[in-house]
């Protein structure tokens, strides 16, 4: 479970009903204030990058050459040179915008978690219930993981985590040379309920291996309420009275709200214990965007923002859902 309290302190933004002006007071007061205080540095930044850039390029093309004319003119060699060459001088140019845009990320996720009695971690975390992720088939196997932004907090006597995960798969050539390729990048989401639900429940767009198999032993395929519903997805359940209950309309569209807040894409989810697991592949969400232009705009936050009410909103409905339920 999160570490976050069941309920956010009285004194917490009201995200899930965060009107236009509400946002904007936020704004003012926990996001502004770190954009101006890092606008300087990043105009320092972007200076070194077009500076170190105009001489890394010089020196990469100066390699090149080099190479060329000690592999006897051979265009490959100096081309490979080149590559590697002006990938190392644009790592070295664009470090100090890059660190800029760390400490910016850092410090208005912060404001905006704490604004809503929530915390926030960049990295450097165990991914909340992956475990039960990965039991469900809600994540495809692979080989090697990395998780950031995490999100915990609470809503309605409920909490929640909100993290990125990126999956890669390992693959060998006909050579014999190793290379990783990514199956999952995107959001996942576990939300806490104080009541269990009655049985397990999972949804999918995409069955895979569970349409295969018909799902798992004690699984059975339950029909949704609504055609449309019924047509985007594909849900297996051990207790069909509940499943029905929970995946009603209301709740339905929630999910496709979330998924299209997320801009994402194979929504798939599972209903087990007390938590509704949630997977969306709706790639790298939470970056501070283009380092280019003035860091002061509402738009680069108000993403976040949205994003974790759209998971609120969804909260609200799975507790609604429960109540009808009467269990």
């Amino acid at each position: 479970m999160s570490d976050a309290p069941a309920c956010p302190p009285p004194s917490a933004v009201d995200i899930c009903n965060l009107d236009e002006a509400g946002y904007q007071a936020l704004y003012k007061s926990r996001i502004e204030p770190v954009f101006q205080a890092n606008e300087n540095d990043r105009l320092a930044a972007v200076q070194t990058l077009k500076s170190r850039g105009v001489i890394g390029g010089a020196i990469a093309l100066i390699i090149a050459l080099i190479v060329w004319k000690l592999a006897n003119s051979s265009l490959m060699a100096g081309a490979i040179a080149l590559l590697f060459a002006c990938l190392l001088a644009y790592a070295w140019a664009a470090g100090p915008l890059m660190a800029v845009g760390k400490r910016v990320k850092q410090s208005y996720c912060d404001g905006i978690a704490q604004a809503m009695g929530a915390t926030y971690k960049m990295g450097d975390f165990a991914p909340p219930a992956f475990d039960r992720f990965e039991e469900w088939k809600l994540t495809p196997s692979y080989a090697r993981s990395h998780f950031e932004d995490w999100f915990a907090g609470a809503y309605d006597g409920s909490s929640y985590d909100l993290y990125e995960g990126h999956l890669e798969q390992r693959h060998t050539d006909s050579k014999g040379r190793t290379y990783y390729s990514t199956v999952f990048r995107g959001q996942m989401i576990r939300m806490h309920f104080p009541r269990d639900f009655l049985g397990v429940t999972v949804v999918r767009r995409d069955m895979g291996m569970f349409n295969v198999f018909g799902g798992q032993a004690e699984l059975k395929k339950v029909g949704l309420e609504d055609p449309a519903f019924e047509k985007a997805f594909e849900v297996w359940g051990s207790d069909q009275v509940e499943a029905r209950y929970l995946l009603h309309p209301a709740l339905m569209q929630r999910l496709l709200d979330l998924e299209a807040r997320m801009k994402g894409e194979k929504l798939r989810c599972a209903f087990q214990g007390g938590d509704l697991l949630v997977a969306i592949e709706g790639g790298n969400r939470f970056e501070p965007g283009d380092l280019f232009k003035p860091l002061d705009d509402p738009a680069r936050a108000r993403r976040i923002v949205d994003d974790i009410a759209s998971v609120m909103r969804v909260m609200a409905e799975a507790i609604s859902a429960q109540s009808r339920r009467g269990a």
